[in-house]
C-alpha cells in the first residue's frame, strides 16, 4: 500500500511504467540503492556518481544565478562542469518571459491523488498581461539537461517523455496562483529543454493543447490508479523488457538482469541517467 502522504511525480510514474518492481522497491519498501556496477557509456561506479553530482551542482549554480547569488564554487570544480556553466552563461534567454522563478514546486490534483512537479525554472509574463484582450502570453517551463551521447534527444522523444507530460499537466492544472487566480489555458503552457552537451542545438521547445491536456489527465490518472490499487510485493512484477534493467540502481537485487552493455538507444540511456540523480526521490 502507498503511504498516506504519497505524492506521485514524474519519477515515480516513470518507475512504475518502466518496472513495477522498481516502483515497489523505491517507494513502498523504501529500499536503499545498491551502488551501480557500471554506469552508462562505460562509466565506473565512482565516475557515474561523480557525473550525477556534477549535474546536481550545475542545477544549484543555475538556481543561484537566477536568484542573484554570487557563485563562489567555480574555481575548484571539474572541467566538464565548467564547460556546461560557460554554455549556460552564453545561452540566449531573451525569448523567455521576464519573471524567472527557479526550482519552483507545484502540486496538482490528479483524481484522488496529488501529482508533484519541481520545475528547474518557470518563466512568467507580468500580471496583468500587457497584451490586448483576447491574446494570451506564454508561460515557459525550462529544464536543464546534462545528457551525453552521440545524438541529441529528438523532439518526438522529449515530447512523449513522462516528465514533459507531467510538467505541462501540472502547470495547466495548478498554475492559477501565478495568474491572478485563473488557470492557465493549456495553449499558454510551453516546455523548453536546454541541452548542455549539444551547443549546436541546445533548445527543444514543446507546446501544449487542450486535447493533449485531456489525454494526459486520463493517462496519468490511469497510471496512478494502477499503482495505488496493487497490494503486496507480488503484485509489482519485474519488467519484461530487460533493457530497462541495464542501468537500474536495483539491478543487483534482481539476479543480474540486463547485463551491462545491453543495447539501449542513447537518448533512452541518458534519460535513465538523469532519472537516478539526487533529485529523483521527489515523493
Amino acid at each position: 500500500m502507498l503511504p498516506d502522504d504519497f505524492r506521485f511525480s514524474q519519477y515515480s510514474l516513470s518507475d512504475f511504467q518502466d518496472c513495477p518492481r522498481r516502483f515497489y522497491l523505491r517507494y513502498i519498501a523504501r529500499q536503499a540503492w545498491p551502488l551501480v556496477e557500471t554506469g552508462p557509456h562505460g562509466l565506473g561506479p565512482q565516475e557515474y556518481q561523480d557525473y550525477l553530482r556534477r549535474g546536481a551542482l550545475l542545477h544549484r549554480w543555475i538556481e543561484r544565478h537566477w536568484l542573484g547569488i554570487p557563485n563562489s564554487e567555480l574555481a575548484t570544480q571539474h572541467f566538464e562542469l565548467s564547460v556546461w556553466w560557460s554554455r549556460f552563461l552564453a545561452a540566449d534567454f531573451s525569448g523567455l518571459p521576464e519573471q524567472r522563478l527557479p526550482e519552483l514546486e507545484l502540486s496538482a490534483p490528479l483524481g484522488e491523488f496529488r501529482l508533484y512537479a519541481r520545475f528547474d525554472l518557470l518563466a512568467l509574463p507580468p500580471h496583468p498581461s500587457p497584451l490586448p484582450q483576447g491574446e494570451r502570453e506564454k508561460i515557459v517551463i525550462v529544464d536543464w539537461k546534462t545528457l551525453r551521447g552521440g545524438n541529441a534527444p529528438s523532439y518526438d522523444f522529449l515530447k512523449r517523455r513522462l516528465q514533459t507530460r507531467v510538467y505541462l499537466y501540472v502547470l495547466a492544472t495548478a498554475g492559477a496562483p501565478f495568474n491572478g487566480g485563473e488557470p492557465f489555458a493549456p495553449e499558454q503552457c510551453v516546455m523548453r529543454y536546454w541541452l548542455a552537451n549539444f551547443p549546436e542545438r541546445p533548445w527543444v521547445e514543446i507546446t501544449y493543447s487542450q486535447a493533449e491536456y485531456a489525454q494526459d489527465a486520463a493517462r496519468l490518472l490511469a497510471l496512478a490508479q494502477d499503482a495505488a490499487q496493487r497490494n503486496g510485493e507480488a503484485q509489482f512484477p519485474k519488467t519484461d523488457d530487460e533493457r530497462k534493467c541495464t542501468y537500474c540502481v536495483y539491478r543487483t537485487l534482481c539476479h543480474q538482469r540486463g547485463a551491462p552493455g545491453a543495447a539501449m538507444p542513447d537518448e533512452e540511456m541518458d534519460m535513465h541517467m538523469q532519472a537516478t540523480d539526487v533529485q529523483a526521490l521527489d515523493y
